[in-house]
């Protein structure tokens, strides 16, 4: 008897359980930073500096990755990447010197972790026509879930076994996540379906794939510089909050596992902001609008960092910020599928990709510079909002391009 589910729901299992792999790689690194800081003598600054140069690399894997999953297996794709990070992480957990730092975690860490987020979203992109924008937003929603779980997990790793074989246990977990890569499957042609929600004929669907932009067109276009722009400062926002709230609750006096809890509210409010803003929200207004109001009062919540310095103030910070963030993130993937097609998403979303590692390698950074010299993480605070509202505007840009092809064809 055939199954009644269709395969593609059991692909969005498999890239739930990997994008949330995805997010521990990335919001760990602000649970042990403190840690190795203190176990290394770094600055903030210096300390930062680790994932920054992690994400360097990240931007030339995210790039290659887009590729490699255009052409070959993602099972084979997402499990080498995985593996070349699990080593990074657990020599990280062995090193003694700072430039084993930078070695483990900045190059192995960034190298592998460039494969699984741009995978996932890839191959879900194929299997789903109708729903789309669920099910990105449920995959997708693997980051935030992972800030959920990740940050006391990790706090409670640290506190009871140490920060060294935290990082090693941490190794073992991304190993037994990894297995989930073998649901995988590039096309739904592969299982002898069609994609979700598909009713186009063969003909017709071979016309519009010949009518799909390659990536070179695409990435050429000012609406994808503009996206591009407004990715990076959507990120550099987020990642200036998340790989530094840690430090600044505890610099308020906040203990280390209470502390670990106002990032992890981030993760509840994604959660919450992926059904209602890119789920339902995209439903009824257009993706755009959607984009300014997420961008806008995302900025408009870090004013509670700035101004109230109680503990049930950061959770409700990180539920706000979280709630919009979310709501943002995987709408770029979809106008990125519908202004350019499929068949060169995997390596348009590559290069769209490295735009997140840009934001990783500076925002990080000069908020640690930048509390190093004064003292206070204000003023990276004030540049989020700056960042926030300056993208909010850029949504109004975001037209369909047209191809010139098309143009001089009429």
């Amino acid at each position: 008897m055939k199954s009644k589910i269709y395969y593609g729901w059991y692909i969005v299992a498999a890239c739930l359980v990997l994008t949330i792999l995805d997010g521990m790689l990335l919001y760990s690194f602000g649970i042990f930073q403190p840690y190795i800081n203190d176990d290394f003598g770094l600055s903030r600054a210096v300390g930062s500096s680790i994932f920054s140069l992690r994400s360097f690399v990240l931007a030339f894997s995210l790039a290659i990755s887009g590729r490699l999953v255009d052409k070959y297996d993602p099972r084979a794709v997402i499990f080498i990447g995985g593996v070349i990070a699990a080593l990074g992480i657990f020599l990280t957990g062995l090193a003694t010197k700072t430039w084993e730092l930078y070695l483990y975690y900045g190059f192995l860490v960034g190298l592998g972790d460039g494969v699984l987020y741009i995978t996932c979203v890839t191959v879900i992109s194929r299997w789903f026509v109708k729903k789309r924008a669920l099910v990105i937003g449920i995959v997708t929603a693997g980051v935030p879930i992972s800030g959920l779980i990740t940050n006391p997990l990790t706090a409670w790793l640290i506190g009871t076994f140490g920060s060294k074989n935290a990082l090693l246990a941490l190794s073992l977990i991304i190993v037994i996540a990894l297995l989930s890569s073998f649901v995988l499957r590039g096309y739904p042609q592969e299982k002898n379906l069609r994609a979700y929600g598909d009713d186009i004929n063969e003909e017709d669907n071979k016309k519009l794939s010949e009518s799909d932009w390659k990536s070179r067109e695409a990435i050429t276009t000012p609406t994808f510089g503009y996206m591009y722009l407004m990715y990076f400062l959507g990120f550099t926002t987020f990642l200036i909050v998340v790989i530094h709230l840690f430090n600044f609750a505890i610099d308020q006096g906040i203990s280390p596992l209470v502390a670990s809890g106002a990032p992890a509210a981030i993760g509840v409010g994604s959660i919450m902001g992926r059904i209602v803003l890119s789920g339902l929200l995209t439903e009824v207004i257009d993706n755009r609008r959607v984009l300014f109001i997420c961008y806008f009062t995302q900025g408009c919540s870090i004013l509670i960092l700035l101004f109230i310095r109680e503990t049930w103030a950061f959770y409700l910070f990180g539920l706000l910020f979280g709630f919009f963030y979310s709501g943002w993130v995987p709408i770029f993937p979809i106008l990125l599928g519908k202004f350019f097609g499929l068949s060169a998403l995997g390596a348009i979303y590559g290069v769209f990709g490295t735009s997140f590692s840009i934001a990783a390698i500076s925002g990080p950074w000069l908020a640690g510079y930048t509390f190093d010299v004064f003292g206070s993480y204000e003023i990276p605070f004030i540049i989020a909002i700056i960042f926030c509202i300056l993208a909010a505007i850029m949504s109004f840009f975001i037209k369909t391009p047209i191809k010139k092809s098309n143009i001089i064809t009429a």
